[in-house]
């Protein structure tokens, strides 16, 4: 900020400095200097958001976002921190992070993607490298389903080559059109390249009401069993969860449970 206000300086003084010198060429001039200015990367990124600027995760502001603002979901506290801090903290990710949180409609899927989002990027969701889809927004029409395809791999490279570590959350993936999910399956898997794009540190969380009976089913049958819902493992959320989801006409459960071996339910 010193040379910022050192280049103020010189520019106030110019006029009494320069009088001689025709408005023009002073104004040429001083384009000139803001221009070098601003374009200066460090300089830049303190008035815009920069990739590089990003913050850097801490593993116990994660945890104490989830502890102090998400109630009731033991199991999805502690898989979703070991995975995001764990993958956020490695260089060299082999394959790109992929969530897939299960549940009805206010439990918490969204209120999730929101805490992760703030604790990478200081705008959070509003940061120009979070991008939310909302499957019976973004894509209505089923007949439209090839143009989505299109439209949606161009949007996905474009963000990523911008900034590596971009985020990618779709809602309502239990409701979007068969056939189009296959659109984001290149970029989940173990290439290194993708069309000479790396997808590696990339983020994407799919949010889904599919599954959402069998986990109440689970944690009504502890209940009945006079079980305390922190008895629920997460072994006995999986198989109830993979059998529900992958009976889902989208198939999401192929896309996400099958990449990440993670089935986290919020």
């Amino acid at each position: 900020m010193k040379l910022g206000r050192a280049t103020l300086g010189l520019l106030l003084l110019a006029p009494l400095a320069v009088r001689a010198v025709e408005p023009i060429s002073l104004g040429l001039a001083l384009a000139g200097v803001l221009t070098g200015y601003i374009s200066y990367p460090r300089l830049y990124c303190l008035f815009a958001e920069c990739c590089s600027q990003k913050r850097s995760l801490s593993r116990e502001a994660l945890q104490k976002d989830l502890d102090s603002k998400l109630f009731g979901q033991h199991l999805a506290k502690k898989v979703i921190l070991n995975a995001v801090a764990g993958f956020i903290s490695n260089p060299k990710p082999k394959k790109p992070l992929t969530l897939s949180l299960h549940g009805w409609t206010g439990t918490g899927k969204n209120f999730v993607s929101k805490i992760i989002a703030e604790n990478i990027y200081e705008g959070g969701l509003n940061s120009d490298y979070v991008h939310l889809f909302v499957a019976t927004l973004h894509f209505p029409h089923a007949s439209n389903i090839t143009l989505y395809k299109d439209q949606l791999q161009l949007w996905i490279r474009g963000n990523v080559s911008a900034c590596a570590r971009s985020i990618f959350i779709f809602d309502e993936m239990d409701k979007m059109h068969a056939g189009l999910i296959d659109a984001i399956k290149p970029f989940l898997d173990y290439y290194e390249l993708v069309d000479r794009v790396s997808y590696q540190k990339a983020i994407f969380i799919f949010l889904s009401n599919a599954g959402a009976e069998r986990i109440t089913d689970v944690a009504l049958d502890f209940w009945r069993s006079g079980k305390q819902r922190e008895d629920i493992k997460l072994k006995d959320m999986e198989h109830a969860l993979s059998v529900s989801v992958f009976n889902n006409k989208n198939k999401i459960a192929d896309t996400t449970q099958k990449q990440t071996k993670l089935a986290s339910h919020v």
